[in-house]
């Protein structure tokens, strides 16, 4: 056993065993994209857009990742959030700017069991 201790090949197969359990787990424990409801979709989206997050927007967009989820709370960070809800298959964001105002709606999408919004458009008022 001692001799086994000490030799480099036996080190260098505890590493790579050991490295690959690491990448397994940390791959079988990332969080999937998206919500279960489209209520908790809503709340979600509502609050990444109130607190201008876009690290917290991205998962749950259908496409376009970082940079439509960095453009989208771009579009935000002049408003004010007031509130988000799930109607008709949309999520409807309601925002204040210059006193105005106006609602964002985004569709929702199920993918694979779990709720995503598609910002087709993006807000300019």
């Amino acid at each position: 056993m001692h001799r086994r201790l000490r030799n480099l090949r036996f080190w260098i197969l505890v590493f790579a065993v050991g490295w690959l359990t690491m990448v397994v787990i940390s791959i079988a424990s990332w969080p999937e994209p998206g919500e279960d409801t489209p209520q908790d979709l809503a709340a979600e989206v509502t609050e990444a857009l109130r607190a201008n997050d876009f690290h917290r927007l991205e998962p749950l967009l259908a496409v376009g990742g970082e940079d439509v989820a960095k453009s989208t709370t771009e579009h935000f960070s002049t408003a004010r959030v007031e509130g988000g809800f799930y109607r008709n298959g949309t999520v409807v964001v309601q925002y204040t700017r210059d006193g105005t105002r106006s609602e964002f709606k985004m569709p929702v999408e199920e993918q694979d069991g779990r709720y995503v919004v598609n910002p087709v458009v993006t807000p300019t008022g």
